[in-house]
């Protein structure tokens, strides 16, 4: 082996090495670097979902028709606002795909030393806060039935959300006067994660935690990341932080449906994602 190559061989080995080593020392000093090595692993993590996951394959489950029902609940599903990763992939790869996926890869570059992110929990686009918004709209205007659950006039009621910050945005911006009215918290249960294996589907936020609203997501219920609140709003006990590699989509939804009949009220309003709602159906 030459020098050139010795040389070569020592820039695609250790220099990779020295800059994670680097960034990790960063990290304990300032937080945007903490920021980076944290969104590193869940790029890592959401890699590893993409390549391994069986979250959406689980055995045949009995027909829910021949299950006898000694008890029910009623529960109101709110499937999220269109997010930034839908805007990417979900509208198509025509001639406008490229720019599509350029601004959002430009959008992530800025974000890199936030907690933010366009892939990864990936949040409502303007689209999608425009649809929260007109959810809000539905629930104030009306005054029976649904309407009235929503709002809280009629009935006991308790509302859920996933882990996930297009969820937990549609929800909070959809049914914000209602917050207002009776000072309840949504409670953030990490067994509503969606079923999937793309890297949209990674939380952001830790156990226990709140994950971070995107400015767009706070601009929706007339907040800002300096005076918004997660502790008023939410109640993250039941967040247990993003599903295992090795988890299966079923098993999330069971915990979910136990969860249900261990609360009291009637009617559970449920925030979350299609692919894991469907099922119940």
């Amino acid at each position: 082996m030459g020098l050139v190559e010795f040389l070569q061989g020592i820039m695609f080995t250790i220099l990779p090495l020295l800059s994670i080593i680097a960034l990790w020392i960063g990290s304990l000093y300032d937080q945007r670097f903490a920021n980076i090595v944290y969104k590193l692993h869940l790029l890592r993590l959401g890699l590893t979902h993409m390549l391994f996951s069986k979250d959406r394959k689980w055995e045949k489950q009995p027909d829910s028709e021949s299950v006898k029902a000694e008890e029910t609940k009623e529960i109101i599903f709110i499937r999220h606002g269109e997010s930034k990763w839908n805007l990417v992939f979900n509208k198509g790869f025509g001639t406008d795909f490229p720019g599509r996926l350029g601004h959002a890869l430009l959008e992530e570059a800025k974000e890199s030393i936030t907690l933010d992110s366009v892939f990864v929990d990936s949040p409502l686009s303007d689209e999608g806060c425009e649809q929260a918004q007109g959810l809000k709209k539905f629930i104030e205007d009306g005054s029976e039935g649904t309407s009235a659950i929503l709002k809280g006039m009629e009935g006991e009621s308790v509302i859920v959300s996933s882990n996930l910050r297009r969820a937990l945005s549609t929800c909070t911006i959809g049914l914000w006067e209602r917050l207002q009215r009776t000072q309840e918290k949504i409670h953030i249960l990490s067994c509503l994660q969606e079923v999937t294996f793309n890297i949209d589907g990674v939380a952001l936020a830790k156990p226990h935690g709140y994950p971070e609203l995107a400015h767009e997501e706070l601009h929706g219920f007339g907040m800002t990341k300096e005076n918004f609140k997660p502790e008023r709003y939410y109640n993250a006990q039941a967040n247990e932080g993003d599903k295992p590699v090795n988890s299966h989509g079923i098993d999330r939804i069971k915990e979910f449906a136990a969860w249900c009949f261990e609360r009291d009220e009637p009617t559970i309003i449920a925030a979350g994602h299609s692919l894991y709602f469907r099922y119940f159906f």
